[in-house]
């Protein structure tokens, strides 16, 4: 039986050549960086469509901004991520997995809350900030009446007619000036508030 002699066929492969690198001269360079300068102010601005405008007219150091609010959902996000490793790990006892997948449908609903206001202005949460640290103050911006006239409140809403937030034991006749003029069917102006009944001292 003849020995059979298996030659291995190396097979090399193809080597790309080397770029050499273009030496570019100062004025070339200065002329590239004029060029991409004007390709960059040609660019449109980014169009935020699914952004609310009161939201977008807020400037940048707001708390509310858009530029804030986008970092509270992504720093929410990537702590629903960990919740998540955390929840799904072997070494996690049943009680601590339940616990912790709580705090992540938690931080879900927080997420969903950032969302809501950047669409519609709205904040409907009842904190705010990156970890939830900010209590928010709910403002009215619609007022309602008692058939009397005299205008409903509600503890710890805060009322543009007073310019503070209701609180226990507060009373109507701490703000007599609004008796007489904020309340007063005379000369309401644009002060009346849109509601689906309007009440005066006549009624």
């Amino acid at each position: 039986m003849k020995n059979v002699l298996m030659r291995k066929i190396m097979t090399r492969e193809k080597v790309k050549p080397i770029k050499k690198k273009r030496k570019l001269s100062e004025e070339h360079k200065e002329k590239l960086r004029d060029r991409l300068a004007k390709m960059r102010e040609k660019k449109k601005p980014a169009e935020y469509k699914n952004i609310a405008k009161s939201v977008l007219a807020l400037p940048d150091d707001d708390t509310y901004s858009f530029k804030n609010v986008k970092e509270w959902i992504k720093e929410n996000k990537l702590q629903v991520s960990a919740l998540g490793q955390q929840a799904r790990s072997t070494s996690t006892e049943s009680k601590e997995k339940r616990k912790v997948s709580n705090l992540a449908d938690s931080k879900k609903a927080y997420i969903r809350y950032c969302e809501h206001y950047l669409k519609h202005g709205d904040w409907i949460g009842i904190f705010s900030g990156a970890s939830e640290e900010h209590k928010v103050v709910p403002r009215c911006v619609a007022m309602a009446y008692y058939p009397d006239g005299t205008p409903k409140r509600s503890v710890g809403v805060f009322y543009p007619d007073i310019n503070a937030v209701w609180s226990k034991g507060m009373d109507e006749s701490e703000f007599p000036h609004l008796r007489d003029d904020f309340y007063s069917s005379k000369d309401l102006g644009d002060r009346i508030a849109i509601t689906d009944k309007q009440f005066t001292f006549d009624t």
